[in-house]
């Protein structure tokens, strides 16, 4: 999850553009709002999306779920190491 400028943010952003902020799929998104009940709301032209706050939540909820996942060392290939 890349870094977001809270401050910077405009007032909605649309389902596609929080996929792009978030560089996650539709149904990734779908799954993590899902799972923190945080759902998408219509707004006054008809587009569905998340106010700023929902999209600051959000973010802040899967990035501290991906920041507390173990980190994995890539497994050594000892064939391709040549201090092995």
């Amino acid at each position: 999850m890349k870094y977001l400028d809270y401050r910077g943010m405009k007032e909605f952003y649309t389902i596609d553009e929080v996929c792009r902020q978030f560089e996650i799929s539709k149904q990734e998104l779908k799954h993590c709002a899902d799972k923190y009940s945080i759902q998408p709301q219509e707004d006054q032209y008809g587009n569905w999306g998340f106010r700023k706050v929902l999209v600051r939540e959000l973010h802040n909820f899967i990035y501290k779920e991906q920041y507390n996942q173990p980190r994995t060392l890539p497994q050594s290939d000892s064939r391709k190491d040549p201090w092995a």
